[in-house]
Order: structure tokens, then C-alpha cells, then sequence
């Protein structure tokens, strides 16, 4: 099992079998903390083989910079079918609404399958500064 897509962004959707994806980001600004990101979605695509037909758990957790959950993590349970040979993927959409930013600092994405880590992305996370006409 191996990760074929693992972002955050403004929005994705699965149609006839296919991934779209709008506005991939790793990075926002806020002009004072604690803030909130109206929307988003983290995008998780595994490609899997035949070894990994049956029973598992995904999880998704977004942690601050000092290790903290910033929003209850998603869970997910799948259980794909592959015959010898072949391979297939689950792709899994979390979307948000509300995201909480409790400060600046790198935030990090984490996707964990059975309990490992499988895969981390940061979410760069930055005060934004006043333009200089604003001053």
C-alpha cells in the first residue's frame, strides 16, 4: 500500500471514477490568530495491491505545531477485494468546514493506515502582514 495523493485543497470531488482537484495549498495566511479556514479538503488516494485486500483503518489527523489535534481526526474503514495480480485504490475525501488555526507555525497533515504513519504533508501556516498602503 502506497499513497498516490495526499494534499489538502479548496475542493475535490470523485466522478466516474476519477479524482478532480481544485486549488492543491500547503500554505495560508491569517491576519490574527486564533483564526479559522472557511473550507477545505484533504485528498487521500491509496494505491493498493493484492497483498492488501482486506480489513483496514484510516486515519486522518491535522496537528499544530506543538503536536495537538486542531480538529477531531477522520476515521475511515475499507475493505478492498483484489485478485492476484492486480492492484487498486481507495480514495478518500475529508472535507471541512471550520478549520481552526489556533497560531502560526507548520502544521502537519498526517494519513496513518493501521496505525502506521503512512504518509505527512505541513500546512505552512503564516501572519499575514499589512500591505503598506493599510498602515
Amino acid at each position: 500500500m502506497q499513497i498516490e495523493v495526499f494534499t489538502i485543497a479548496d475542493a475535490a470531488t470523485i466522478s466516474g471514477g476519477k479524482l478532480n482537484l481544485l486549488g492543491s495549498f500547503d500554505r495560508l495566511m491569517a491576519r490574527q490568530f486564533p483564526a479559522q479556514h472557511h473550507a477545505c479538503v484533504v485528498v487521500t488516494k491509496l494505491r493498493l495491491s493484492d497483498d492488501d485486500s482486506g480489513h483496514h483503518e484510516l486515519r486522518i489527523r491535522i496537528i499544530d505545531p506543538d503536536g495537538n489535534d486542531v480538529i477531531q481526526p477522520a476515521q475511515a474503514r475499507f475493505s478492498p477485494q483484489i485478485e492476484f495480480g492486480q492492484s487498486g485504490h481507495h480514495t478518500h475525501l475529508w472535507h471541512i468546514h471550520g478549520f481552526p488555526i489556533p497560531k502560526a507555525g507548520v502544521f502537519y497533515i498526517d494519513a496513518i493506515v493501521n496505525g502506521r504513519l503512512l504518509a505527512r504533508t505541513p500546512l505552512f501556516v503564516e501572519e499575514a502582514k499589512p500591505h503598506p498602503t493599510q498602515q
